[in-house]
């Protein structure tokens, strides 16, 4: 079988006039870039949301002969649809663009400490890379959709759907039905995707293969460490906590730099097993930051959220984590202060928790670990 060539990724960081500059280490995060798999070329535009940018990105997409873009600038619900058309120009799929907010999200709501602030970068361009190599080319906007061979046919994301997107049809065993979507109706929140109990449903564009290489980008290394801690992911709603999250950059809110935040279409869209991923490769809390109720753009996907993360925080008890370590809450995109509020003080209660147990255990917590759970049936992966 022919394998796909390896992806050829093209960086381009926005100085935005400056304002980045003065508040980032741009030449370090450039050499970051340059060492990261995948990235073919990087370099540095004052204004990539000038219109004679498209003309330079262009020469540099077939000069390098890109297929894929990181654009690390400023929030993707600014300029997307911008630096989609200039890719399409530029011969590339428009849906194989990803961005990497550096200005709302990191230079500005860290702009009294320039070290940790590039740290935080570094870590934003590695996922934006990470998840870069999963993108795949759309020809029409994305949507859900189904992996016929592991469908079961147990109807659960008909139940979840609130657009009326799925309905059955008979498998090619009698007897046996399988899900597909409308996509005329599918509005892409990815509910049913985190309902699934086969994994037979997937997303384009928030599919579970490209954030969980974001979710492994941030967490390379941290069961090896106990430091940088803590090392904590928030996930957000591209409706409600996301663009909060980008206000509090444009107030100039300053935050503890700790976290680092993973944008969903919904959080409806959060699958647990993204949880429990991160949780067992050494992350030391997890926040999924949805949208007050009444307030959903997707017409109570807040509530699904609710009632499955309920399950999950069980769940990771019983799997011997404090369940302080995971959180869900709520903030709309005019709450900016809402927002800092909520993730400092979920920051403030995973310092005074400790690092995650996974992460570099002590001989004493080995010893610990397999007294509790019997020598052969011991739960994390870092005590085997």
């Amino acid at each position: 079988m022919m394998q796909n060539p390896a992806p050829r990724i093209g960086v381009f960081f926005c100085d935005c006039g400056e304002t980045i500059d003065n508040l980032l280490g741009l030449e370090e995060l450039k050499e970051h870039a340059r060492s990261l798999e995948g990235v073919t070329y990087v370099e540095t535009d004052h204004f990539l949301c000038d219109p004679d940018a498209a003309g330079r990105m262009d020469q540099k997409v077939r000069e390098h002969g890109l297929d894929r873009l990181v654009i690390a600038a400023c929030s993707p619900r600014v300029h997307q649809e911008e630096f989609r058309q200039a890719a399409e120009s530029a011969g590339i799929n428009p849906y194989m663009v990803e961005i990497a907010n550096l200005r709302e999200q990191v230079a500005w709501i860290h702009s009294r400490n320039k070290d940790e602030a590039t740290v935080k970068a570094k870590d934003a361009v590695s996922m934006a890379v990470a998840r870069s190599r999963q993108l795949m080319p759309l020809i029409r906007p994305p949507s859900a959709f189904v992996n016929e061979d592991l469908c079961s046919g147990c109807g659960i994301c008909e139940s979840t759907c609130r657009q009326n997107a799925i309905y059955f049809t008979e498998g090619k065993n009698a007897g046996r039905r399988i899900a597909q979507i409308d996509r005329a109706k599918c509005l892409a929140c990815g509910a049913c995707v985190s309902a699934c109990p086969s994994a037979a449903m997937d997303m384009e564009g928030f599919s579970n293969e490209e954030i969980r290489a974001e979710i492994d980008a941030f967490s390379r290394d941290l069961e090896t460490s106990r430091e940088p801690f803590p090392a904590i992911l928030v996930f957000t709603c591209n409706w409600c906590s996301y663009p909060a999250a980008d206000l509090a950059g444009l107030k100039r809110l300053q935050m503890e730099p700790k976290f680092r935040i993973i944008r969903t279409p919904c959080s409806a869209r959060v699958d647990p097993e993204w949880v429990l991923r991160a949780m067992s490769r050494g992350v030391d809390g997890v926040l999924v930051l949805g949208g007050k109720e009444g307030q959903c753009h997707f017409r109570r996907g807040n509530v699904r959220t609710r009632n499955r993360m309920i399950l999950l925080a069980r769940l990771l008890e019983q799997m011997g984590f404090d369940p302080a370590r995971f959180h869900v809450d709520w903030v709309n995109s005019d709450e900016p202060e809402v927002f800092r509020d909520i993730v400092n003080a979920f920051v403030a209660k995973v310092e005074e928790i400790g690092p995650n147990p996974i992460r570099a255990p002590t001989e004493e917590e080995r010893f610990t670990s397999a007294l509790y759970h019997g020598r052969d049936h011991i739960v994390h992966p870092a005590y085997r």
